[in-house]
C-alpha cells in the first residue's frame, strides 16, 4: 500500500507506464526525479548528515531526525493497547499489526 499519493503516483507511472529517471553517471534507473536526486547525492556525491550531539551518521536527513528524537530526545511511540513502545514510528505500525491486528509478516 501507498502511504502517501505521490508515492500511489509515482508507482502508476513506474509500473504501468514505463516512466524512468535514468542516473547519467551509473546503471540506476529511480521512480522519481526526487529519488533520483537523493540517489546521486549519497551514492555520487557521498553526502552524509552528521549528529551534532554525537558521531552518529546518516546517509538520510530523515535516518539522522529519527536518530535524534530516539537516542537524545527521548521521543517514544507508545502502543495504545499494551505497554510496547517504540523508538520509531514504522516499528510501532508493525507491532499493531502483528500483535493486535493479526497481521503475520515472514519472519514471525
Amino acid at each position: 500500500t501507498a502511504r502517501q499519493s505521490g508515492h500511489l503516483t509515482a508507482h502508476k507511472k513506474n509500473k504501468h507506464e514505463g516512466v524512468c529517471y535514468p542516473c547519467d553517471q551509473c546503471d540506476h534507473f529511480a521512480v522519481s526525479f526526487s529519488n533520483l536526486k537523493r540517489h546521486k547525492e549519497i551514492v555520487h556525491d557521498h553526502v552524509r548528515y552528521l549528529c551534532d550531539q554525537c558521531d552518529y551518521i546518516a546517509k538520510y536527513a530523515s535516518i539522522l531526525k529519527q536518530h535524534k528524537d530516539s537516542k537524545h530526545r527521548g521521543v517514544r511511540h507508545l502502543c495504545d493497547q499494551c505497554d510496547f513502545s517504540a523508538a520509531r514510528s514504522g516499528d510501532l505500525k508493525i507491532h499493531k499489526e502483528s500483535k493486535h491486528e493479526g497481521v503475520r509478516y515472514l519472519w514471525d
